[in-house]
């Protein structure tokens, strides 16, 4: 019997089975600075935050959340706001179904539609396997902060890589399109229906 499979917009339905992703990373990883585990109302004031300008990007599995993917602000000063962090995260159990790349390529192409230029993707180091994924969706690397971060005792060391958007280096759009205005368009739509088409279980 085939599973079945959604890509969707995130809701607070999906807040716990993100948390039981996140939090492993919290507690056993650098892969995140943060130390502390958000509790489900924390996380979704983050969420919601994020979906009333940038997609936050969900993949059920039989209604499990599987992975999800979203941008968040790079820096405050108004210059960056072409410029955005992504980020992606998969459960264990289903790191062999493209859901990972699925989503990111869902995530790139709308944030290109709303006007986004460059994106940026954090990775902690050594970190072979990010850093690959990152590099065959087309990031590139950008530059290193040596030992910036201290965690489960040690320092470490952060790896920028960078996607442009914008191959011809054109001026960007004046105003960037929120999120929450086109959430229900028909373009998101088709985004995520032929993203759910790609998954491989």
């Amino acid at each position: 019997m085939s599973s079945r499979i959604e890509i969707k917009c995130v809701s607070y339905d999906e807040i716990p089975g993100i948390l039981e992703i996140y939090s492993s990373f919290v507690k056993d990883t650098p892969v995140t600075f943060e130390i502390e585990i958000p509790n489900v109302e924390e996380m979704w004031d983050r969420v919601s935050g994020i979906l009333k300008k940038l997609p936050f990007l969900v993949c059920l599995v039989d209604s499990k959340v599987a992975g999800y993917a979203y941008a968040s602000k790079f820096r405050s000063r108004q210059a960056y706001q072409w410029s955005k962090e992504v980020s992606v995260y998969v459960h264990p159990d289903f790191r062999r179904g493209k859901i990972a790349k699925t989503l990111y390529t869902a995530l790139i192409e709308i944030l290109k539609y709303q006007g986004i230029v460059n994106l940026l993707a954090v990775i902690t180091l050594p970190n072979f396997e990010s850093v690959s994924f990152h590099e065959k969706m087309g990031f590139q690397k950008a530059g290193e902060l040596i030992s910036i971060g201290f965690k489960l005792g040690k320092w470490h060391t952060v790896g920028w890589w960078k996607m442009g958007l914008n191959s011809d280096n054109l001026p960007p759009v004046k105003s960037l399109t929120p999120f929450n205005e086109i959430e229900n368009s028909d373009f998101v739509k088709e985004v995520l229906l032929k993203a759910q088409m790609q998954i491989i279980l």
